[in-house]
């Protein structure tokens, strides 16, 4: 009998992955409305202590193109992070950048948000800085840079076409992404050197 090796099944990558799909399908069943009050960011000063709050807005997704578009990125992108660089740092960016663009995105309009693409933005920022230092470390195509760009464009034109984009949270996310990547890069270079 083969030695089965349960943490290569259970990385961060495969545990944010799977709450997002386990949170997404108890909506689906009925339990949208527990969910929304449970895993809200804190509205009210009482929640303010509940700092779960500032890390499952993450977790929470409002649609089937919302969640299928978060989950690709973060899956294609945060596996490079994890096969490169560890589970942990993936781990990291997953709270730091939840944390920050949540504060942001609420600061700028109020804690009604939910979603992964301010982590998903900081996880394809990081990429993009750690491969254009590190002499095309991921061998990225061209124009990846430009497709982030482009996504944030979209989310200030999207108000024309009744699509809300949590605008904040991607660039806070982006910016999470962008300086992490830079000091790691440094760090990478000081190691390779």
């Amino acid at each position: 009998m083969q030695n089965l090796n349960l943490s290569r099944y259970l990385t961060p990558l495969h545990l944010i992955t799977a709450i997002c799909i386990v949170v997404y399908i108890l909506q689906q069943l009925g339990f949208e409305e527990d969910i929304m009050e449970a895993f809200h960011y804190p509205i009210y000063p009482n929640q303010d202590g509940e700092l779960w709050r500032y890390i499952t807005h993450s977790l929470v997704h409002l649609s089937n193109i919302h969640i299928i578009a978060n989950l690709s990125w973060f899956w294609l992108f945060g596996g490079v992070i994890e096969r490169y660089f560890g589970g942990f740092k993936l781990l990291l960016l997953f709270f730091v950048s939840a944390v920050i663009s949540g504060v942001v995105q609420n600061y700028f309009s109020g804690p009604d948000f939910f979603g992964l693409s301010g982590v998903v933005y900081a996880v394809l920022s990081y990429v993009f800085v750690m491969d254009k230092l590190n002499a095309n470390l991921f061998d990225l195509p061209k124009g990846f840079f430009t497709m982030l760009l482009v996504g944030l464009a979209f989310g200030f034109i999207s108000p024309l076409f009744d699509i809300y984009i949590g605008n904040a949270a991607h660039i806070s996310g982006l910016l999470v992404g962008l300086i992490w990547g830079f000091v790691d890069s440094k760090i990478y270079f000081n190691r390779v050197e």
